[in-house]
Parts: C-alpha cells; sequence; structure tokens
C-alpha cells in the first residue's frame, strides 16, 4: 500500500473517528471537513483497542449514503517518508482491524469569508463495510448502547470512544448533527447510570 503513494509529494487523511482526537501520525496542517455522500455508523467491530474476542466493541466506520455527510478532520501529510510512515501507522491501527483504504472526495471547511467555492481534496480514509469478520452491522441503539457500556479493550472502555467522538464533534462542529452517533451517546450515557 506505501508503494501506492511513494510517487506523491503530499497526501491528506481524513479521520472521523479517533483520528480527530488522536492522529498518531506527523502532518503538516489539519483542517475541518466533510466527506460528502457517506454517514458515520456505529457499525465495526473492535476486539482489540475497544474490546475483546468475547465482547467486540463498537467503533465508526463510513457507509455510503448519498444524502449525507460525515464530518471530521483532514490530515495534510507532506513528503514521502512521513506519508509511508502515516500509510504504514494506519495499516497497523485501521486496515489490521477489519478496515480497508478508500479515497474519497473530502470538503475542505473555509477558514474564509471570502471564498466562493468549497476546496475539495481526495483524501485516505479506512472504511470498514459487511465483507470483514469484524463488521456487526446496525442494530437497536439501546442493545448497541448496553453492548458499548460492557467492551473494553487495551485502549480503554468503548463507551469513552463513544463519549469522547461526540463531545469532539460538538466541540468542532457546533452546528452540525449527527442522529445516529449523538442518539447512541445519550443511550450509552443512560446505560451508564443503570450500570
Amino acid at each position: 500500500m506505501e508503494s501506492m503513494f511513494s510517487s506523491n509529494q503530499s497526501l491528506w487523511i481524513f479521520g472521523y473517528g479517533s483520528l480527530i482526537w488522536n492522529p498518531g501520525f506527523q502532518f503538516s496542517t489539519s483542517r475541518k471537513a466533510y466527506a460528502i455522500g457517506w454517514a458515520r455508523r456505529m457499525y465495526q467491530g473492535n476486539t482489540y483497542h475497544r474490546g475483546d474476542v468475547k465482547l467486540p466493541g463498537r467503533v465508526a466506520t463510513l457507509i455510503e449514503e448519498s444524502n449525507s455527510f460525515t464530518n471530521g478532520m483532514v490530515f495534510r501529510v507532506d513528503g514521502k517518508s512521513a506519508i509511508a510512515t502515516a500509510v504504514k501507522y494506519l495499516e497497523q491501527r485501521e486496515i489490521d482491524n477489519g478496515y480497508a483504504f478508500r479515497m474519497v472526495p473530502v470538503q475542505i471547511e473555509s477558514s474564509s469569508l471570502h471564498r466562493h467555492r468549497p476546496t475539495v481534496v481526495m483524501a485516505l480514509t479506512c472504511v470498514a463495510d459487511e465483507q470483514n469478520e469484524l463488521y456487526l452491522g446496525p442494530d437497536d441503539l439501546i442493545k448497541m448502547a448496553r453492548e458499548i457500556v460492557t467492551a473494553k479493550g487495551c485502549a480503554g472502555p468503548n463507551c469513552e470512544y463513544v463519549l469522547n467522538l461526540a463531545e469532539n464533534l460538538r466541540k468542532l462542529f457546533p452546528d452540525d448533527e449527527d442522529d445516529h452517533l449523538f442518539q447512541l451517546e445519550q443511550h450509552v450515557r443512560m446505560a451508564k447510570i443503570r450500570a
């Protein structure tokens, strides 16, 4: 995979889950951005970072949905060596946990009031679909919340991941809604009280 990007001098990487607050690789700049035509869903199972084999955690993935968008952060990595290092890191963190690399168009949020046309870049991201063995798919949100409150992996409790994601998105994108995540967050908070 690294050879795919070896001729590039810059690579944009789109993060929509824990990469938002913990990218784990060196980057030159980061910006708020939107993956248009994609929806964030807590459908991917995780048996290492946020769960185990007996009780997989639930982490974010993207599903194609034409009328949707997913907000997150886009990171620009410059230089062949930095790109190779970042891609290798993502292979270990994401690809080894059921994700696959995808190039997606990402609209960068404008920092200027004078910009009329949005900047769109092709960015590398990681998507887990129903073809991988860890994919859990949709379920009742209350049931999902109970699973999330109980699951724990080497990076900590699964509920910590969901709550951090919701809190970070509210800070970065105070005017945006993510019904799936924010409803799930409320169910997780209620399930924690009952636990």
